[in-house]
């Protein structure tokens, strides 16, 4: 039987978890979070890093490895990353009034989350697949927090309405080059909206490499006094890495809108996002994320 990750919420309401052995011992305890889905996330970061992490054995005196005639590294001690890849369509993770960051879209829980939030996301096997590992909805998503719609599709014309986004797919392939792909359709998300926006990642033993791809891409950046776009930004069908735009939405909330945003983690791994929007408050704060994959060998 495998152990398991135990969440629990602490008297100050803040959350904790612990990874429990098979027969019920606690093993280790996390940090302190502040929301649920902030431990859902440091459980994922454990997973991802534990099956690849070196031993760096500090207890040994200097001496005893002079002794030897050498120094053993982690590096040496540990073993080379797994190649990885994986795909999230959305997600976001926002607070609203300054209440408790909610999470919808990939890594959700039901509630606060629902299915009509949930978002197809997918994982490369440790070995690799020849074949690809796919994930999709026909049907889009909607991200609702309360009576606020941070990420649907452009409501008709004239119309109140907050119709999901258009179709979400994700994929990831690969052995000796890994390529993961992330696309949703007909998007509105905050003050940005699109035809489509899409991330590709690809890994190889000549390195990484990422693109981002935008139709009919655009965000209003101000607001008039009589609630109508003052002003607006088109956004490059081909953005540039960490192309950024800033603006204000009609409550007075700031936010930064970064588009092709690439990271490339110490173990190598790239991540592309496609579109990631940072809410600034005062109202809303988190991020708002479209189009994410990542890619490793």
């Amino acid at each position: 039987m495998a152990g398991k990750f135990v969440i629990k919420k602490g008297s100050t309401g803040k959350f904790r978890f612990s990874l429990v052995s098979s027969n019920g011992q606690i093993v280790a305890t996390s940090e302190a979070y502040n929301s649920k889905a902030s431990a859902m996330t440091g459980i994922r970061a454990v997973k991802s890093l534990a099956a690849d992490a070196v031993v760096d054995d500090q207890t040994r005196p200097a001496a005893a490895t002079a002794a030897t005639g050498r120094a053993e590294s982690s590096s040496k001690l540990g073993t080379k990353p797994k190649r990885a890849g994986g795909a999230c369509g959305y997600y976001s993770d926002v607070s609203l009034f300054g209440g408790p960051a909610e999470r919808r879209g990939c890594g959700q829980t039901i509630p606060p989350g629902s299915a009509k939030s949930a978002s197809p996301s997918v994982e490369l096997p440790a070995e690799g697949s020849s074949v690809a590992v796919t994930a999709s909805d026909s049907d889009g998503a909607v991200a609702q927090y309360g009576p606020a719609v941070l990420i649907c599709g452009p409501s008709p014309a004239g119309s109140m309405a907050t119709p999901p986004t258009g179709a979400i797919a994700v994929s990831t392939k690969g052995t000796t080059t890994v390529v993961s792909t992330a696309s949703v359709k007909n998007v509105a998300a905050g003050s940005f909206t699109a035809a489509s926006v899409s991330s590709t990642a690809t890994a190889s033993k000549s390195g990484v490499k990422g693109a981002t791809s935008i139709s009919k891409g655009v965000v209003v950046t101000a607001i008039g006094a009589d609630g109508e776009t003052a002003k607006s930004v088109k956004i490059p069908a081909k953005p540039p890495v960490n192309h950024t735009v800033k603006g204000k939405v009609g409550t007075g909330d700031k936010f930064k809108v970064v588009f092709n945003e690439q990271k490339k983690a110490r173990d190598g791994t790239l991540t592309v996002i496609a579109v990631h929007m940072y809410l600034m408050g005062p109202t809303a704060k988190g991020d708002l994320v479209l189009a994410e994959s990542h890619c490793r060998v």
